[in-house]
């Protein structure tokens, strides 16, 4: 089978290590680092390209699993592999990338890892506009390959409205909850509703309550294509610190992303949590959990203490360039 290395959102190995063997059958996890995995496939590759938290995608030429490794000494066990390209027209370059960060090497190694490719292959090299790249990638965590990327997916805010998530957070946060198919699941700061797009989209769930207090949020939430004409998806405009929608003990799951207070005015940040957690344990079953992301870790988990809320799980990740956390949490019985 062939192998591949994709990259994805930093924090959230064990998640990709659970989701990814659900959406990819006949796939092989053979190594997990932070935001990256190795894997063998014996599907088609496109395949990988439907894989939402994939960010770069390469098709594995030659993996190391030593300390202190040079570029050069890369280069030289590449050129002993035969390995088919799987983009073998077009145009390519060559890159050099050690921990996260792409550096020059001498022009020797460069030219070696060039004729290696002009000499395997119907590919021109094209340093400026190519249509696919080689890379060499150099971890810290002695792991290391030369791969050709074959997928590429550039994730920004341009597109986004401020303080809205991107989309492979969204479905990220969803697959953190462990979602069941009899759950009921509430998002009360829906937004602009990246976590119930993802969720309906990908989940199975026996409805979904997602409601905010910007009436203008709702009204473009409901011109969803995602979100329109399913009766197990209920909208509405309401605070969520009342809820008054919801009945008590009615909700399994809240997967949320709650105002950290830096696109929104919040006066006391500690208060705002109290009064969510207050609302939430109301609508919650005894045994309901609450999936929140914040970079407001020392307020957030102030509060839980507070509340006698327990910390089941959390991972640290960036989202917008923010260090963020996303939790599990369940109040004590």
């Amino acid at each position: 089978m062939a192998e591949f290395v994709s990259t994805f959102i930093t924090g959230f190995q064990d998640v990709v290590k659970n989701d990814l063997p659900k959406r990819l059958k006949g796939i092989k996890i053979l190594s997990l680092l932070d935001g990256l995995i190795h894997y063998s496939y014996c599907g088609n590759s496109r395949d990988l390209q439907n894989i939402i938290y994939f960010n770069n995608t390469f098709f594995v030429i030659k993996t190391f699993n030593t300390n202190n490794i040079t570029f050069n000494a890369m280069v030289s066990a590449a050129a002993k592999v035969k390995s088919p390209y799987l983009i073998n027209r077009g145009k390519f370059r060559i890159r050099f990338n050690k921990e996260n960060q792409f550096c020059k090497v001498e022009k020797e190694v460069t030219r070696r890892a060039e004729n290696l490719v002009l000499n395997n292959s119907k590919l021109q090299i094209d340093r400026v506009n190519p249509d696919t790249e080689f890379w060499y990638l150099i971890r810290r965590e002695n792991f290391s390959f030369c791969g050709q990327l074959i997928s590429k997916r550039e994730f920004t805010e341009k597109n986004l409205n401020k303080g809205e998530l991107r989309p492979e957070i969204a479905y990220l946060i969803s697959s953190f909850a462990e979602i069941k198919e009899g759950d009921y699941i509430l998002d009360c700061f829906c937004g602009y509703g990246s976590i119930p797009v993802q969720l309906t989209k990908k989940f199975n769930f026996a409805k979904l309550y997602a409601s905010d207090i910007d009436e203008q949020k709702i009204s473009m939430l409901k011109e969803k294509k995602a979100l329109q004409n399913n009766q197990n998806i209920y909208l509405c405009r309401e605070d969520a610190f009342c809820l008054n929608y919801l009945q008590n003990k009615s909700i399994d799951t809240v997967i949320t992303d709650p105002p950290w207070g830096y696109y929104e005015e919040i006066d006391d940040l500690q208060a705002f949590y109290n009064k969510m957690f207050a609302s939430l344990k109301r609508v919650l079953k005894d045994d309901g959990k609450m999936i929140i992301l914040s970079a407001r870790k020392e307020e957030l988990e102030k509060c839980a203490q507070q509340n006698k809320i327990e910390i089941k799980n959390k991972l640290q990740t960036l989202v917008n360039g923010k260090k963020a956390a996303l939790y599990s949490l369940q109040f004590i019985k």
